[in-house]
């Protein structure tokens, strides 16, 4: 599988309007497949599973049909990710869906987050990128509520968390799931268990369902067949997917990720890339991305909020932030060693 941008992308022609199209559509629209072979899919779906399987799960048909490679499949939902990434422009207009206003917490004596002021796009991947201890992670603790504020307020929708009761908070919380950056696995319990988890704990699903539900996870990220591994018996890679079936098994409205790529070689970090690519065209869930993998995280996001010192410093559309003519991000996003980031 190659990197976006390389010679083999897909050509940028069939662009969309009154996007997002259903997941099949996409890939009729992109020439991936014909319209055809996506009616013939859809007919194996509703026949093998009593018309109950998720249509958006219509590319894993189209490859065991042989209509489509695996790879050639995820070409083809970057290649629609990127058409709507360029496309993509802050809409004033349109109330966010998570929002910080003049947040300040202070940790040690020290001002994590300065007076932030920042909004996170529904339906759309964002990437907070910073400076390690520049409040990355402090900020998406803040906005699930794990965290509270010492001055400012955080919304989730119409909602100011620091207003709710402990049931009201544990309520917006279920639009959530977070996938923690070393996933966060429990080792006593193998790959189906941990995936089960959230919902033997928070539902009250019988186990049929339970197991429904796990199995379609596992199949989104590809691990049919390691449901009874433990976390010991997998690769760095085969956790992150896991720690992903996790998070999206209680079918969240914003998935938070923490440094999804952490600790993983560049082609198990390229193929992360691409299933979180994946996962958002299928589902179109609010993402949220905290990621060193810079610039690269620019090709997999619409959205990019630049913290540094726990102040916002870029907030705006991925393509925009390249171009950037501040000191910081420039010498950030370049790696220099020359610049006002003094790390020597």
């Amino acid at each position: 599988m190659s990197r976006p941008g390389s010679s083999d992308e897909p050509s940028r022609s069939a662009r969309a309007e009154g996007f997002p199209l259903s997941l099949g559509d996409q890939l009729v629209a992109n020439g991936c497949v014909t319209p055809r072979q996506l009616d013939l899919a859809l007919q194996r779906q509703r026949a093998g599973t009593g018309g109950t399987h998720e249509a958006h799960l219509v590319g894993r048909t189209l490859v065991e049909m042989g209509c489509i490679t695996q790879s050639a499949l995820l070409q083809c939902l970057y290649h629609q990710f990127a058409l709507e990434r360029d496309a993509y422009t802050v809409d004033e207009t349109v109330r966010p869906v998570i929002r910080m206003e003049r947040v300040v917490k202070i940790l040690d004596n020290r001002r994590v987050l300065d007076a932030v002021d920042l909004s996170i796009p529904a339906n759309r991947v964002t990437a907070i990128i910073g400076m390690s201890g520049g409040g990355k992670s402090v900020t998406l603790k803040h906005m699930v509520g794990l965290m509270k504020p010492d001055q400012g307020t955080v919304w989730v929708g119409e909602e100011a968390l620091g207003r709710l009761s402990s049931r009201e908070l544990t309520r917006v919380r279920g639009r959530f799931s977070l996938l923690f950056q070393g996933g966060a696995l429990f080792d006593s319990m193998n790959v189906f268990d941990n995936v089960a988890f959230p919902l033997r704990e928070k539902t009250g699903l019988a186990e049929a369902e339970i197991r429904l539900r796990v199995m379609r996870c596992l199949e989104e990220v590809n691990l049919v067949g390691m449901e009874r591994k433990y976390p010991d018996e997998l690769s760095g890679g085969m956790m992150k997917r896991a720690a992903l079936a996790r998070a999206l098994v209680t079918n969240p409205e914003i998935l938070l990720l923490d440094e999804p790529t952490a600790g993983l070689d560049p082609i198990i970090e390229n193929a992360i890339h691409y299933l979180i690519c994946d996962t958002f065209m299928r589902t179109r869930y609010t993402m949220v991305v905290i990621s060193h993998a810079v610039p690269e995280i620019f090709n997999w996001c619409h959205h990019v909020i630049v913290l540094h010192r726990g102040k916002v410093l870029f907030s705006g559309p991925s393509r925009e932030v390249v171009t950037s003519r501040d000191p910081v991000i420039r010498q950030f996003i370049r790696g220099d060693l020359d610049g006002p980031i003094q790390v020597i």
